[in-house]
């Protein structure tokens, strides 16, 4: 039962989640966004983000363009006909190595959805876009990251935070839910308030309580509590399967962070969290901000930052507020 001044509180928090509603209508239409003369950021990093070649923001470019052209309105790029990328900023893909490209932190993908054959839940769109196909939109973020092929394909990265939720893909803005293991506690307003610093609005309910495939999604929880999600709980499948770096231990006590193929090369304990990205199907990307514990929520909660996510694919925040880099670098 609620107590008396509690109620106030309530209400506030009933009409912050209609003014939220409102302002996603208000602010994207029906999802379109309009953002003349904004360009594009070009992002081109190597080893997983380590080393940054090229960041140049307000590259001129068309809603709907090929990102080919945008790229080559920032730097030197040589591709084949089918958009395999070569070299960019001058470096080179040679040894083993390859161009690996996201759009807003995301994967581009096209084509029909189909089942992979051996589990339904790790269904997939078939085709990765090229640099050739895939298309972007004033506002968008172009990131291309040079490393070792790897069996390892990601599902999302979150080092250009706070993309996707500030411009979605393909010139559409997804609406964004915050979904909460507890709807009070620090951590989950916390993950508002760093939405609400971007601009951005956001519902908030508690984790699995509701269901819109439309919409973009931050889960926020200890481990036990969000390892039911179909999205997230993808990453205790071991990082080849799920294309999540970040492998929790299904009892939500210690969160094993990967190298670039693959393989946990260190554990996180009691008091340690992880930010990571994932994908469910074709719906819109789903993050996980997580932990062993509310300790490790709350530090993991205090990392979803622009400047301590950047330029990472994903990261585990250790017990004494430290950042690792993930996937770990040899």
């Amino acid at each position: 039962m609620l107590t008396s001044p509690a109620r106030p509180s309530r209400v506030r928090h009933l009409a912050a989640l209609v003014a939220s509603v409102l302002a996603v209508a208000g602010v994207a239409g029906c999802g379109q966004i309009d953002e003349k003369g904004a360009g594009v950021r070009v992002l081109i990093t190597s080893d997983d983000g380590a080393k940054v070649l090229l960041d140049r923001r307000a590259v001129k470019a068309s809603d709907d363009e090929p990102a080919i052209q945008v790229l080559q309105r920032a730097t030197t790029v040589r591709a084949d006909a089918a958009g395999t990328v070569s070299e960019l900023a001058g470096a080179r893909a040679t040894g083993g190595r390859a161009w690996t490209l996201w759009v807003n932190g995301s994967p581009v993908r096209s084509g029909a959805l189909k089942a992979t054959g051996e589990d339904v839940n790790l269904q997939k769109l078939p085709t990765l876009d090229t640099v050739r196909t895939a298309k972007v939109s004033e506002g968008d973020t172009i990131w291309m990251d040079l490393g070792p092929r790897s069996p390892v394909v990601a599902r999302g990265v979150v080092g250009t935070f706070p993309e996707p939720f500030l411009h979605g893909q393909e010139g559409k803005r997804w609406p964004v839910r915050v979904e909460c293991g507890e709807e009070r506690a620090q951590s989950c307003r916390m993950v508002r308030d760093a939405l609400v610093r971007y601009g951005i609005p956001a519902v908030t309910n508690l984790v699995r309580s509701s269901y819109n495939p439309e919409s973009a999604r931050i889960a926020v929880g200890t481990w036990a509590q969000l390892r039911d999600d179909p999205s997230i709980g993808l990453s205790e499948r071991g990082a080849p399967a799920s294309g999540i770096p970040i492998v929790p231990a299904k009892d939500g006590r210690s969160l094993g962070l990967t190298d670039a193929g693959g393989k946990v090369v260190r554990t996180l304990g009691p008091g340690t969290g992880a930010i990571f990205a994932s994908r469910w199907r074709d719906e819109p990307p789903s993050w996980a901000v997580t932990g062993t514990d509310d300790a490790g929520v709350l530090r993991a909660a205090g990392a979803l930052d622009e400047t301590v996510l950047k330029n990472h694919f994903a990261v585990g925040v250790g017990s004494d507020g430290s950042v690792a880099s993930v996937p770990v670098a040899p």
